[in-house]
């Protein structure tokens, strides 16, 4: 039979080493492994400032009032088929997450449009905003003849 001697320096020193290698192995790990919330946020559009919000706009071709016409706080149903069901396909087709936040408040601003093609008044964009991002948007033109559509500016036809 074998005796070994450790001393308590030899012990803080094996200590160390058994830290340090731990501590390598997580810095390693970690720079090949992505967080799962990571992965998981997706990319949303900023429309936390007014400022955000009408730049948002702006990229889809829209020129606007630079403030809002209305700013509405509502919470939206748990199940949004009854009521919102249509505007929440219409988000969907946008590639808007309005019908993840069923059931949640959500913030709409109503802003004038400047530049819808052959309606000089009238015409309304809105954006609902949960939190700091943009999760929903429509044109509508009020009055007679009026309609609720998509965000994306009008193809017009060019003779």
């Amino acid at each position: 039979m074998r005796i070994i001697h450790i001393t308590r320096r030899g012990m803080a020193l094996s200590a160390a080493a058994v830290v340090m290698a731990v501590a390598g192995a997580v810095v390693l790990a970690g720079c090949f492994a992505k967080a799962p919330e990571q992965e998981a946020a997706p990319q949303g559009i900023p429309g936390a400032t007014d400022e955000e919000r009408t730049a948002y706009l702006t990229d889809l071709g829209w020129e606007v009032e630079p403030t809002p016409l209305e700013t509405l706080d509502l919470q939206l149903p748990e199940d949004l088929s009854r009521t919102w069901g249509d505007y929440a396909a219409l988000q969907e087709g946008q590639g808007l997450p309005f019908a993840q936040y069923a059931g949640q408040a959500v913030r709409r601003y109503t802003y004038t449009v400047l530049n819808y093609p052959g309606i000089p008044k009238g015409v309304q964009a809105n954006l609902y905003v949960a939190g700091d991002q943009i999760i929903g948007g429509d044109i509508i033109a009020t009055g007679q003849g009026g309609f609720q559509g998509g965000l994306a500016f009008p193809e017009t036809e060019t003779a």
